[in-house]
């Protein structure tokens, strides 16, 4: 009969403690802590990013150098970083032009910008999607950015323009560069 008692026991307890688990779990999502939280940070990075671009092109200081690895890696997941970073090293050594003549950011050497707009999507969990749209020299654009989570902040895993994406860029020059070695 003890061990009966020692096992509900036992049993009310694992569920109590699951239930407070569950319920304490649930605060941020009813409190909007979770959800919220996330989708203010992301469009935080985004707008640190894009008030470097209002405006035209050639005004000093315009846009955001990525002239070093630590700047580099400060606004890219580590994947994407590591392949720019190395597309670049090789095209250097090879005495090759850089990959990307435009601004990753924009997706244009040059660029006026006006009618800026940030719109950041949930979608859960460490991955979500900021889409900038804008006017340049009058005309509609828009860049659409993949987010990935490290740690509390935020990296841009890849920038989609109506040209193609940075990561593509990057991996076909990678690729065309590892072929033409063999």
């Amino acid at each position: 009969m003890k061990m009966n008692n020692r096992a509900s026991f036992s049993r009310r307890r694992l569920a109590l403690g699951f239930a407070a688990i569950l319920a304490f779990s649930a605060v941020p999502a009813f409190a909007g802590g979770k959800r919220s939280a996330g989708e203010p940070i992301a469009k935080k990075f985004l707008g640190s990013i894009y008030e470097h671009y209002a405006g035209k092109s050639s005004a000093a200081p315009a846009g955001i150098p990525l002239t070093d690895a630590q700047s580099v890696r400060s606004y890219f997941t580590f994947g994407l970083a590591s392949l720019i970073l190395e597309v670049r090293a090789a095209a250097a050594r090879q005495g090759e032009s850089p990959v990307l003549a435009d601004d990753p950011f924009i997706g244009r050497p040059e660029w006026d910008i006006s009618d800026l707009s940030i719109d950041v999507k949930d979608t859960g969990g460490p991955k979500t999607v900021g889409t900038v749209t804008f006017l340049n020299f009058g005309k509609p654009e828009k860049v659409v950015l993949e987010l990935l989570r490290s740690g509390k902040e935020w990296r841009i895993a890849d920038v989609e323009w109506d040209s193609g994406t940075l990561r593509d860029l990057y991996r076909r020059k990678a690729t065309y560069d590892g072929e033409a070695v063999r």
